[in-house]
């Protein structure tokens, strides 16, 4: 059987869905039970998803990883990509679907595609950046962020871009889980490199609930923001190699600290983007530009 999926969606047409996914994608299919109604698919990059129609995680458990995550529609899958403005040609033309494409300043590529269920695939990539760019971008994010939440109101917090999308207090709130969560991983690669490292992500979503982002003040994780990109960009100048150095996941995988620290990079700017539209929006000025 196919290697297990860590992304599953669950379909109205498995038939309909699979050809979107091999013929407009590109994507290959390495598993099909149309009895059964189970599919899996491999993206461009080989990252699977497992394609469904009506089951339960019990039914499926042989086909998903360990850890998987399992969007409603309307929310977004995350894939990885290279090239992907000639993706996005060759996928535009194969498809009437809403589709969109950003390049941004940092070097972040993003495509994104709706699928037949609305499903919104998005495809990361991005051009190679220099040492001093990567922590340059990350030293940055804190004041960028501090100017685009700069003069809001407690109620202007509450405002979000569209129906469905997180207000800008949710998105602060996020940016600030996610760095806070992969501090130690980044912390045992500068402290033990080569050491194997057991770690779980994390559902923003649920910290979202569990976290209650949706009335939380921001103010002290504005401030711990600040904290970490100071503490980890003052450790990552201070080691030469410490862009190189690393730890080991339990299936064996090496993990640098540049495979977390530019990731970490673009997420917190591409938020702090969505925050400056959500200004925009509403028509409140900010000093900070949206890039486009």
């Amino acid at each position: 059987m196919a290697g297990k999926a860590d992304k599953w969606i669950i379909v109205k047409n498995l038939g309909e869905s699979i050809g979107f996914y091999q013929e407009v994608l590109g994507f290959k299919v390495n598993l099909l039970n149309k009895e059964n109604g189970v599919a899996m698919a491999l993206s461009p990059s080989q990252q699977s998803v497992l394609i469904t129609e009506k089951k339960t995680e019990e039914e499926l458990k042989d086909y998903l990883a360990p850890v998987f995550d399992k969007p409603e529609p309307g929310k977004c899958l995350y894939f990885g990509g290279s090239d992907l403005k000639s993706y996005r040609e060759k996928v535009s033309d194969a498809t009437k679907n809403k589709t969109s494409y950003v390049n941004k300043e940092w070097g972040d590529e993003n495509f994104t595609v709706e699928d037949p269920d609305g499903y919104i695939l998005s495809f990361w990539g991005g051009r190679e950046l220099s040492t001093e760019e990567v922590l340059d971008f990350y030293e940055e994010a804190p004041e960028r962020l501090k100017r685009a939440i700069e003069g809001l109101t407690e109620e202007e917090l509450d405002l979000a871009r569209a129906p469905g999308k997180w207000t800008i207090r949710q998105i602060v709130l996020h940016i600030v889980d996610s760095d806070a969560t992969s501090l130690a991983g980044v912390k045992f690669a500068l402290a033990e490199p080569g050491r194997t490292l057991n770690t779980n992500s994390y559902d923003p979503d649920v910290w979202a609930v569990g976290l209650d982002y949706a009335s939380r003040p921001i103010e002290a994780e504005v401030k711990l923001f600040d904290g970490i990109r100071s503490h980890i960009s003052g450790l990552l100048r201070h080691f030469p190699d410490a862009l190189e150095r690393s730890v080991k996941i339990p299936e064996g995988t090496e993990v640098k600290v540049i495979h977390r620290i530019r990731p970490l990079m673009g997420h917190a700017l591409h938020h702090i983007d969505q925050i400056l539209e959500t200004r925009k929006v509403h028509g409140i000025s900010s000093k900070e530009p949206v890039q486009q």
